[in-house]
């Protein structure tokens, strides 16, 4: 369950409120579920539906950013808008705060640039509040969270932490019709990753299970002949879900619960690891400025980062700030793949993160997850002794950047309506189609629906996530190939 946000009092309208400016909140989805009743969806779930009549949709499409909150109470202050009975001032009052979330007070809007994701502002209260803390919660924060406190997996890729494979579990457009599991299993072939030299593949984080399940599903009963597929999570609930759904798909399976960043594997004993979205979540480590200078941590931790920076001679450039996040947990895990890959073995590591600057915390309810700092694990892999290729992930799995879907936020409001209608409504990533295969005759009843690019960050920030492909040298070359309308066009792997 989401944690619920923090409480807040009913905004107070003072003189210096109500000389202030009311705007909506973007993309807003209001549903008519009748001739004078519409519904609304404050951002915490915990929180009922807002249930409105027409004078209350007015005070709604009056938040148009022109309109002073004066001018809003003198209109609306005293009038019923909804069938419940709250007048427009308890609206007023409770509408900007941020466990409602839908309209914004000030003198100026939060952005005059919509990309600029300056409305994140508002929304970055509610996330504090999910977690309790602001800024670095802890360098033990997120083993704890994953181990003890995600105790079922119902919706938790829902309302919790949505990934980019969890949006395209299904069939999408966006993906020429494929699955995200099935479309990265395609590329992998493109490379010629698939091969008869393949046999032990280990899939870390796996979540529920969806990317086992589609992989199996592209892949030739051939190319699947003498696979083991293995699955390793810190979560137990969501190793149970991998298993199943690997097992119902036909692979030769197993499982262990394990830290990834300290794998209970033999050295040299696997082919291919797949991790997907789980490097922001390992071990941060918030640094000083002077335990790097000086090479001396101030405890048994942060000692282990400064010699992995020390050993690894990192360039942290002349800049240093004087307090940063460092991606320990991820320097680890790299070092393990390094130890549990066989020669010729592969990785593929996909996360969120940045190639200038330092790594900045992400609240999400009930944990931080951290940037990976992309310049910082590529010279690690690199001191290893890995290969490596790097690519927006977009741009790995040819994504059409023009191909419109619609906004998450959206999504969400609209699986809160359908809840309160008796009706399910799974979150993931739909093109307009998509929609209305869906929802089919509900669609002309709900309001507000809106279309980003898919490249638009205002949508998912596609292009924040980044795909590292790893090799461990030593193996046997393996063919890569291009195809083009059934024809394979061959070359030399390296």
């Amino acid at each position: 369950m989401k944690p619920t946000a923090a409480l807040h009092e009913p905004l107070q309208l003072t003189e210096e409120v109500l000389t202030l400016r009311a705007w909506r909140m973007p993309d807003m989805v209001v549903y008519q579920h009748a001739p004078d009743e519409w519904w609304l969806t404050p951002l915490d779930d915990d929180l009922p539906i807002i249930r409105l009549n027409q004078v209350g949709v007015e005070l709604l499409a009056a938040l148009d950013g022109h309109v002073t909150v004066a001018a809003l109470l003198e209109r609306f202050g005293n009038r019923v808008c909804g069938p419940d009975g709250q007048s427009g001032r308890w609206h007023l009052e409770r509408w900007p705060q941020p466990r409602y979330s839908l309209c914004y007070f000030g003198a100026q809007p939060p952005t005059t640039n919509q990309h600029g994701a300056k409305w994140d502002l508002l929304l970055q209260q509610v996330r504090e509040g999910w977690s309790g803390n602001q800024g670095f919660e802890g360098e033990k924060h997120l083993s704890e969270f994953h181990l003890r406190e995600i105790t079922k997996r119902e919706s938790h890729f829902d309302t919790i932490e949505t990934t980019v494979s969890h949006l395209f579990r299904e069939p999408s457009e966006v993906l020429q019709g494929l699955t995200y599991g099935r479309l990265l299993a395609r590329r992998m072939r493109q490379l010629g990753w698939w091969g008869s030299r393949t046999q032990q593949i280990l899939e870390v984080g796996g979540g529920l299970g969806y990317v086992a399940r589609e992989i199996a599903s592209e892949l030739s009963p051939a190319e699947r002949q003498g696979l083991r597929y293995l699955c390793l999570d810190i979560t137990k609930p969501f190793l149970h879900s991998q298993l199943g759904l690997a097992r119902e798909a036909g692979w030769n399976s197993g499982g262990m619960q394990a830290n990834a960043e300290w794998l209970p594997l033999r050295d040299a004993s696997i082919d291919l690891v797949i991790d997907n979205e789980n490097l922001a979540d390992m071990t941060p480590v918030q640094l000083q400025r002077d335990e790097v200078k000086s090479n001396r941590g101030h405890n048994p931790l942060h000692q282990e980062a400064v010699d992995w920076i020390r050993r690894m001679r990192l360039p942290l450039g002349n800049d240093l700030p004087a307090e940063f996040i460092f991606n320990l947990g991820p320097i680890r895990f790299l070092s393990e793949l390094w130890r549990v890959l066989r020669p010729g073995g592969r990785a593929i590591l996909v996360e969120f993160g940045i190639e200038d600057g330092w790594s900045a915390p992400v609240k999400l309810p009930g944990h931080t997850e951290y940037e990976v700092q992309y310049t910082h694990l590529r010279h690690a892999a690199r001191w290893l002794g890995f290969k490596d290729e790097y690519y927006p992930l977009p741009k790995f799995l040819v994504i059409r950047p023009d191909t419109r879907v619609l906004c998450t936020g959206a999504a969400y409001t609209i699986q809160r309506i359908c809840a309160g209608l008796g009706r399910s409504f799974p979150i993931r990533a739909y093109t307009e189609a998509e929609l209305h295969h869906t929802l089919g005759d509900l669609v002309p009843k709900l309001l507000g629906c809106h279309y980003h690019e898919v490249s638009d960050p205002a949508w998912f920030g596609l292009w924040d996530f980044k795909v590292l492909l790893l090799e461990k040298p030593g193996g046997v070359s393996r063919p890569a190939f291009s195809e083009t309308k059934g024809f394979r066009w061959y070359a030399h792997g390296r």
